[in-house]
């Protein structure tokens, strides 16, 4: 059985401020608080590793997918996973998700752009994006990234991070998906937190739950055709877009829209061009 565990940090355990989650390469500066984020980091992986480990999983990945990557220490990392560290050298999002994964889990994850009160919300920049639509619908990295796995057959079996995200992947994928709330967001930088030693117990669990759910959690589809709009928060932003594919359109100032297949082509990952393993 094979498992991909995709790792951002905005919704990991006890992270509520950006110090914790930004950190730097050589020459770069450092957040003093990263570490501390890492720290947590290893936590919840390992956690979610020996839940997947004990149910019996025996092909686990696990990708490093916030910021640039390369984040938790590899020698710190449960040994029941392999573990992956940058993108893919096509610019694909997941490098080893495809038709032969069981499931896929997103752990400290944050909720969509504009969520109330979320810890740290944003859509996969927020510097660049106010929002993202599919077919007029808002969307967050959780839809994003179920709509990929989708495309080639996955469903998303669990997801981690504050209960405003909780109850977006409840709304996005349904009853079925397992939902492990790590701490009550209060405001965008402050959250009631449970520590370590009781969300490890509750991931470990969860992510055993999640494997006896494969089968029962259906795959995410947007559908076909699909309209994707992205409001910027800068009209200089929106004048970049490439408006010379599927369609591309500005539509105000600040949004630009396109129209294509379906989400998976629109992104640039479609199971024509599935991504590349080995």
């Amino acid at each position: 059985m094979k498992i991909v565990v995709s790792v951002d940090m905005e919704g990991l355990t006890g992270v509520c401020r950006p110090e914790q989650v930004q950190g730097g390469e050589a020459g770069e500066f450092q957040s003093r608080k990263i570490p501390e984020g890492i720290e947590l980091m290893i936590g919840d992986v390992n956690a979610t590793v020996a839940g997947l480990a004990k149910a019996g999983v025996d092909d686990i990945i696990v990708w490093d997918a916030h910021f640039r990557s390369f984040n938790a220490p590899l020698a710190r990392l449960h040994p029941a996973a392999r573990y992956l560290f940058g993108g893919s050298p096509n610019g694909l999002r997941f490098q080893y998700l495809d038709r032969k994964t069981d499931g896929l889990i997103l752990l400290g994850y944050h909720a969509k752009a504009g969520t109330k009160h979320a810890v740290l919300e944003h859509t996969m920049t927020s510097i660049e994006w106010l929002k993202v639509k599919v077919n007029g619908r808002e969307i967050g990295e959780l839809g994003w990234d179920a709509a990929l796995a989708g495309a080639v057959g996955v469903p998303v079996i669990m997801a981690s991070g504050d209960d405003k995200f909780c109850a977006e992947a409840h709304e996005f994928l349904g009853p079925d998906v397992v939902a492990v709330c790590v701490k009550q967001a209060i405001a965008r930088h402050a959250a009631l937190c449970l520590p370590p030693a009781k969300t490890a117990e509750m991931l470990a669990a969860g992510a055993a739950e999640a494997v006896k759910r494969i089968g029962k959690v259906k795959c995410f589809d947007f559908g076909s055709p699909v309209t994707v709009e992205i409001t910027h928060k800068h009209t200089y932003l929106a004048d970049q877009a490439d408006l010379r594919v599927h369609n591309g359109r500005r539509i105000d100032g600040y949004t630009v829209a396109w129209t294509a297949k379906d989400f998976a082509t629109w992104a640039g990952f479609t199971t024509d061009n599935p991504p590349p393993q080995g």
